[in-house]
């Protein structure tokens, strides 16, 4: 998949475009394999403010549907959405390569790696699922559909040091991030 194919992807034109959470979350949520080149260029070329509210607002979202009983699991995600958001405000030599490697590991943790075990308390089915298919069935039992037992548990090996980069590493670009908004 190249660039004009992802764009397509998304129904946007340019990457000005790239600004609702709709496209965020098709980016993230989409089944379809993207090569590390294409995104990286893409990140490259959305501005980096945006990208940082995007991926704060989604993984807020995403929160928001996480079971309550679900403490690891919440603190879990919530590590990864703030290290995320962080990588996104970094656009020094290595912010977007950076932040390009930890979507895609985030993905695969997110949509791909079938590590939830859901149990439907009412006909008693089992399924290992994705963690963004458990989460939605999660908001769709707050919506009244099934009630369902959650397993997280084999889902908490998430990578989380190996995606908490050095503060240094990208301490300079942040800091001239955050003078960018006081603008």
């Amino acid at each position: 998949m190249g660039i004009d194919e992802l764009l397509r992807l998304l129904e946007i034109e340019d990457f000005e475009e790239f600004g609702f959470f709709e496209y965020y979350a098709e980016l993230v949520e989409n089944e379809r394999e993207i090569p590390f080149e294409t995104l990286r260029e893409f990140f490259v070329a959305v501005d980096r403010k945006t990208l940082a509210e995007l991926t704060e607002g989604y993984f807020e979202e995403t929160l928001a549907n996480a079971p309550d009983d679900q403490t690891e699991f919440y603190l879990l995600l919530d590590s990864i959405g703030r290290n995320m958001t962080r990588l996104a405000r970094c656009a020094a030599d290595r912010g977007p390569d950076l932040f390009t490697e930890e979507f895609l590991r985030f993905r695969q943790w997110y949509i791909f790696d079938r590590a939830v075990r859901c149990e439907n308390k009412n006909t008693g089915i089992k399924s290992d699922v994705g963690v963004c298919e458990a989460l939605m069935l999660a908001r769709l039992e707050r919506l009244g559909g099934a009630d369902y037992f959650f397993d997280f548990r084999d889902c908490m090996d998430y990578p989380i040091e190996a995606s908490v980069y050095p503060i240094d590493e990208l301490a300079e670009d942040a800091y001239a991030y955050s003078d960018e908004e006081e603008e």
